[in-house]
């Protein structure tokens, strides 16, 4: 059963940022090392988040955090890192064959470097 708060909290606003990516974002330039440690960076903080949180709360956001033990969430948070990872060179890939760009080219304009790139 779909919710409505579900569609609205994670679909919407994922569907326009998609169409923003790829449509109307200049092309990206992260790599697979740098989609990593982003993302790495990332769930780590959110992990240490979601910890401090249960210290005060005495439960978590999330049911499955309580289903597993400590080792289980570190996989949980290292495979969402992963994933996150894998989606952002999926999403480079997608908007590079939206866009034109082969995907072995690096592209010509660099994210805001307004000037550089001869918008002003």
């Amino acid at each position: 059963m779909v919710r409505t708060e579900d569609v609205s909290f994670h679909a919407i606003p994922s569907v326009v940022l998609l169409i923003d990516l790829l449509l109307l974002s200049p092309p990206w330039t992260i790599t697979v090392l740098p989609a990593l440690g982003l993302s790495g960076t990332i769930a780590f903080g959110y992990w240490i988040w979601i910890e401090r949180c249960f210290a005060f709360n005495g439960w978590y956001p999330y049911p499955i955090f309580e289903q597993v033990p400590f080792e289980g969430r570190i996989g949980l948070f290292v495979l969402s890192a992963l994933v996150m990872a894998l989606s952002t060179i999926m999403l480079k890939w997608v908007y590079g064959r939206v866009n034109g760009f082969e995907t072995s080219i690096s592209p010509k304009a660099r994210s805001g470097a307004v000037r550089q790139n001869g918008s002003l």
